[in-house]
């Protein structure tokens, strides 16, 4: 590396940092199946890891490598018995989530932000409030350097390669100096040049005082050269823990002889995957054995449950280190910046992210102008005319129409990637659920209103709705209504669903709302058991609500320019609907508790994927 590197490495890093090192003793974890069976993934295992040294997990597939990582970086918790000790003192979970990072396999970055922006806003929002901001830049500036990202820092995400959409992943942790780092396959995806960069990318920061540990697949010899450390899983046991260098003479010492010129990390993968003639059962009781000794008279007895019992958990929170026996107020919180300026800083992100979309804002709005005139010129002129108010009343419900997908679809298709952002950085102790939950709330608020108010100005005027300014706030304040039910339920199955399914199933759970709002089949004409289904319909309330806004409180009977108007009086006309007059008012109430209802679901739901994850 360079020099440029190297201070910056010096400058994350100071010298005087205490080394680390992280024991695990006796970790078992096990899943129940369908059947109602339980199946055991981690039997057991125990290991240690030391700063200064980068460390491989290495294993066939389904070996319990990433559960391991998991469960050691502190995203995993239901299910776990054992117990995880840094520098020989018992683990407070939340003090231990601050001391470390994780880095998923597959990297969810928004790509509407640059890569500075990326590395600004986590300093804002992992860092103190009294650095300066002078010091985040100096920082974010030394992160650059130090990961060989400055020539693409001004670029966006979305446009950067794989290499440095995972170099720029480990200096967003890098951000908070944590002193242990997991990285679950860095090199998945990766071209060999790419690969053996992020490699040693990770090799200088595990040089520079940190514990680095990463699961590896298949490395190449070269790669594995890197490594200090190897752990070898095998069907949720560990077969080998120790130095790089004394694998293959641990293999050989068991009967695993290794053929000259023959990949290590090959070798261990065919004697994991059980492919060679050995004693298998001397290399798991010879790394038991390496951790009694390594471990001694510093095992702390695990009176918790043993392998295989239910709902065993990680014993109780000690201390995170020597380093973290201080009393002061800063060490006791779970987050460094307040939840005020976690709110603030999360809110100029997601407004940015979003002005920046082209899909969600752009796009977004031109689709209201662009729809609000066609409808105008659809529709012209039919709503001060009494042989037209059965037309009019269609027009009233296509601007229901429209606004409500408008403003849930783009949401449903862009916000599941959001959702997997949000999970990484809450897991790895950004802020708190309720700083974001609000930021996405009032940074997308705008974005509410200016939509259907583009749609309302051209459209409102050229199918000659009244123009009586209570009547023009009424049905806008509908429109927005409905547009914010229309995001809250995007919002919610995007947090919820797949992709691939929020699609389907958004539109889907609009088609009985449709059915039951009272303009395609009248109240009177359905069966009275279905009755009670029309008053949780919101789409009752948004067209009944409309249909005040332009016909009730009293307006007078329409002119007529054809021989003979049915509907020439209003009241006639509402009362073919089935509806009353002046009901605005339930109607606002009816949309505002679905607004409610929606809200507390999406909060109930993004703390839900949070826990699925544990």
């Amino acid at each position: 590396m360079g020099t440029d590197t190297t201070i910056a490495i010096e400058r994350t890093k100071t010298p005087s940092t205490p080394p680390t090192t992280l024991e695990f003793q006796d970790i078992c974890y096990q899943v129940r199946h369908k059947d109602g069976q339980n199946k055991q993934l981690l039997n057991s295992v125990s290991g240690a890891f030391h700063s200064g040294r980068l460390a491989g997990i290495l294993g066939p597939s389904g070996a319990g490598k990433s559960t391991l990582l998991n469960i050691l970086s502190g995203f995993k918790t239901n299910n776990v018995s054992g117990n995880i000790l840094i520098n020989g003192t018992p683990i407070d979970r939340r003090k231990y989530r601050r001391e470390v990072s994780y880095t998923p396999q597959d990297i969810c970055l928004l790509g509407n932000i640059t890569v500075t922006e990326s590395l600004e806003f986590a300093a804002d929002l992992k860092l103190s409030p009294t650095t300066t901001t002078a010091k985040k830049s100096a920082m974010v500036v030394d992160v650059l350097k130090l990961l060989g990202l400055s020539k693409c820092a001004h670029n966006p995400v979305a446009n950067i390669s794989g290499g440095e959409k995972k170099r720029l992943s480990i200096g967003l942790e890098l951000i908070s100096n944590p002193s242990i780092m997991f990285f679950d396959e860095p090199t998945s995806g990766l071209d060999i040049i790419a690969a053996m960069q992020v490699v040693a990318h990770l090799k200088d920061l595990a040089a520079s005082g940190r514990c680095v540990i990463c699961v590896i697949h298949q490395p190449s010899s070269s790669i594995l050269q890197m490594f200090d450390d190897l752990f070898v899983l095998s069907e949720g046991h560990c077969l080998y823990r120790g130095p790089l260098d004394e694998l293959v003479d641990t293999f050989k010492a068991c009967g695993f002889e290794c053929p000259n010129y023959y990949n290590r990390a090959d070798f261990a993968l065919e004697i994991a995957s059980l492919k060679h003639e050995g004693n298998l059962l001397q290399l798991r009781e010879r790394a038991k054995q390496q951790t009694i000794e390594a471990v001694g008279k510093k095992v702390v007895p695990n009176d918790g449950p043993n392998c295989g019992e239910k709902d065993a958990m990680l014993m109780p929170p000690g201390v995170v280190g020597d380093q973290e026996n201080s009393t002061s107020s800063t060490s006791d919180r779970q987050y460094l910046t307040s939840e005020w300026g976690q709110f603030v800083t999360l809110t100029r992100r997601t407004m940015l992210c979003t002005f920046r979309d082209l899909q969600l804002t752009k796009m977004r709005l031109l689709a209201h102008l662009f729809v609000g005139l066609l409808i105008a010129v659809v529709f012209y002129d039919v709503g001060n005319d009494g042989s037209k108010m059965l037309s009019n009343a269609s027009c009233l419900f296509f601007f229901l129409i429209f606004v409500f997908f408008a403003n849930s679809m783009p949401l449903v298709m862009t916000f599941p990637l959001e959702t997997s952002v949000f999970v990484r950085e809450r897991m790895n102790n950004w802020y708190s659920l309720k700083a974001y939950y609000f930021s996405k709330l009032v940074a997308d608020f705008p974005f509410l209103i200016l939509g259907p108010s583009v749609f309302l100005a051209g459209a409102y005027y050229l199918t000659s709705q009244p123009m009586e300014l209570d009547r023009i706030v009424m049905l806008w304040s509908i429109c927005i209504f409905t547009s914010w039910i229309a995001q809250m339920t995007g919002l919610l199955a995007g947090s919820v669903l797949p992709l691939e399914l929020s699609v389907f199933c958004v539109p889907c759970s609009v088609i009985p709302m449709l059915i039951f709002c009272g303009f395609f089949v009248r109240f009177r004409e359905m069966f009275d058991f279905l009755i009670p289904f029309t008053y949780v319909a919101y789409f009752r309330y948004s067209f009944e609500g409309a249909m005040q806004a332009i016909y009730g409180f009293d307006r007078a009977n329409l002119p007529c320019s054809g021989d003979f108007c049915y509907f020439s009086k209003v009241p006639k006309f509402l009362d073919s609907f089935d509806m009353l007059e002046n009901t605005f008012v339930m109607d606002v109430c009816g949309l505002l508790g679905w607004i409610f209802a929606l809200h507390v679901g999406l909060y109930a739901s993004l703390a839900w994927r949070l826990k699925r994850t544990r």
